[in-house]
């Protein structure tokens, strides 16, 4: 048997003052070798959907938490690799989140975002 391997990456960003979701983009690495910028689509394959909504429900989460905690979460890049057997059953799922704080945030904004509240 052998494994499908499916990588993705986003960016958004989220800028002040409401922090709301703004340049969201999603890219899946083709058979070519090359990224292509992700536009759902009834045509897409149903399984690269899947991976997709795994993904943004991922960033959702992050946005939300880093909302309610009001975090001054500037942008999000993720690195996210699914791998599967050759029969399409998922083997592993592993997502590398990085975010950017807004540094012209005001200092009782930075304030907020100590090792507690983004852990």
């Amino acid at each position: 048997m052998s494994e499908r391997n499916f990588q993705f990456r986003l960016r958004s960003s989220h800028p002040a003052p409401d922090r709301a979701t703004q340049d969201l983009v999603v890219e899946f690495l083709g058979d070519s070798g090359e990224w292509e910028t992700q536009q759902l689509s009834l045509t897409m394959p149903g399984f690269r959907l899947y991976l997709i909504s795994l993904l943004l429900c991922q960033h959702f989460y992050l946005v939300a938490n880093a909302r309610e905690k009001a975090i001054p979460l500037q942008q999000v890049e993720a690195d996210f690799i699914v791998n599967t057997s050759s029969d399409w059953i998922v083997a592993s799922v592993n997502g590398d989140f990085r975010i950017r704080l807004d540094g012209a945030a005001s200092a009782q904004e930075r304030g907020v975002a100590d090792a507690d509240a983004i852990a």
